[in-house]
């Protein structure tokens, strides 16, 4: 028996010669030639009775898996600076690829959206959103917002949008926050306004500074 059969022999055990599937030649040394195990694979054996390819796949995959997640876990700090550099250095990459994702897959997320409103967890994640929104509004009194209304008639003389200045019809009113609530805002008359419900969604979570930097030209005053 050759050295390289003792060797696979003592590795493997008692069941090496089912395990690995040979095939008769003849080699300078008069060794025999051993194959890889996988069926229908006729490569030279490389180690644990795979071939160079399969070796590769199998046991360097599951190596690469195993230490890469290791690594992951022994460098959340570093990785977290990192995304956080990239994400500032890449803003409007990424801005841009996420508007036309949006637009791209408007049916997808809605079915997705959904779909996961129905289960357990989106269920759960809808009540805590309609929890924190009702008490972030806790200190907000009809006196405020009928202040905010009369200060933007006074001020423009019929209701005005405070986002794109345009005269508001009846009905198409909404309260605005000029610095989101999500942001550090607050319920305080100053950081209150009378907007558009379309502008008001179109601003979203930006600050009032963010949204006139955006939209200014397309503001006719």
């Amino acid at each position: 028996m050759s050295k390289l059969k003792q060797k696979l022999n003592s590795s493997l055990g008692a069941g090496y010669p089912a395990i690995l599937s040979r095939k008769r030649g003849l080699l300078k040394s008069g060794e025999d030639i051993l194959f890889c195990k996988i069926d229908g694979c006729n490569r030279k054996h490389y180690a644990k009775c795979l071939c160079h390819k399969h070796y590769n796949q199998i046991c360097l995959y599951e190596y690469r898996e195993k230490y890469q997640k290791k690594w992951r876990s022994d460098n959340k700090s570093r990785i977290s600076k990192y995304r956080k550099q990239y994400n500032f250095n890449h803003k409007e990459q990424i801005a841009e690829y996420q508007k036309q994702y949006q637009q791209d897959n408007k049916e997808r997320k809605a079915k997705y959206s959904r779909q996961y409103n129905q289960t357990p967890a989106g269920k759960a994640s809808m009540k805590a959103k309609a929890q924190n929104r009702r008490l972030a509004l806790s200190d907000l009194t009809k006196v405020i917002i009928q202040r905010v209304y009369e200060a933007n008639i006074a001020k423009y003389g019929r209701l005005t949008c405070c986002l794109c200045f345009k005269p508001i019809e009846f009905g198409d009113d909404s309260l605005e926050h000029l610095t989101p609530l999500s942001r550090g805002g607050s319920n305080d008359f100053g950081n209150l306004g009378i907007a558009h419900f379309s502008c008001n969604i179109k601003k979203g979570t930006m600050t009032l500074e963010e949204w006139f930097e955006k939209f200014i030209e397309r503001i006719k005053l």
